[in-house]
């Protein structure tokens, strides 16, 4: 197999999540719903493409944060800020495998399941350092279900988006991409 270049008309979808998450990191003070975009990128995107819209999210959230939420400029700040890329990657790539393997026949069940699978896969990789670092208190279940809420709504409104730019003739959003 060769590697497939991207065309510039491909690069608007994950540019638009892009500025959603920035939006949403804005209004929620860095706490972005990895769980929720990666699911959407696994199930509209292909693969690889997937995985780098949620690097590109995480970029984006983290310009954002340290440009204008006055992040801190140090270790602790840096490596969790690691922790968090390598969790949302591992989501995405979760999400990933539960949308192929469901198929392109059953959409809203496949975006829900990968949105499952995600978010479990996000907030387990995350409680790996957070117990290590003595801050495992951050996921007690209300606030783990406070995180699932948030997820959540960012998915039904995702879902929403690409329900509308479906209708509108957008190519393939209703279907999983696959690899070239």
């Amino acid at each position: 197999m060769t590697p497939r270049s991207i065309r510039p008309g491909e690069m608007l979808w994950p540019l638009l999540l892009a500025v959603a998450a920035i939006g949403g990191s804005w209004l929620f003070a860095c706490v972005t719903p990895f769980a929720a975009f990666a699911a959407v990128a696994a199930t509209t995107e292909r693969p690889r493409m997937a995985l780098g819209t949620v690097a590109l999210i995480w970029a984006a959230n983290q310009a954002v944060g340290y440009a204008f939420l006055d992040y801190p400029h140090d270790a602790t700040t840096l490596l969790w800020g690691l922790a968090i890329v390598a969790s949302a990657l591992l989501a995405t790539a979760a999400a990933i495998l539960v949308a192929a393997r469901l198929g392109d026949n059953r959409r809203w069940a496949r975006l829900g399941l990968a949105f499952v699978a995600a978010f479990a896969v996000y907030e387990i990789v995350l409680l790996i350092p957070a117990a290590a670092t003595g801050e495992a208190a951050n996921f007690a279940p209300v606030i783990v279900g406070e995180l699932v809420l948030l997820n959540a709504a960012w998915l039904i409104g995702l879902a929403i988006v690409i329900e509308g730019l479906v209708r509108l003739g957008w190519p393939k959003l209703s279907r999983a991409r696959q690899p070239a």
